[in-house]
């Protein structure tokens, strides 16, 4: 009974491991993937500047 008992646990074990490993890969490829995509993006334009912001000064007195 006992050597079952340890087996058991050590199936358990080994199961929690495969799982943390494939989860680990997962988010692995999913990291990859996403740096992937980012680096695919076009560079962005600068934002154009507002066409009369900060050029005009209305003073009222």
């Amino acid at each position: 009974m006992e050597l079952s008992s340890y087996m058991s646990a050590q199936v358990a074990q080994l199961q929690q491991t495969v799982q943390m490993s494939i989860m680990n890969k997962s988010l692995n490829m999913g990291a990859a993937s996403s740096i992937q995509m980012l680096e695919q993006l076009p560079e962005q334009q600068p934002a154009a500047q507002h066409p009369h912001k900060g050029s005009i000064i209305d003073v009222s007195v």
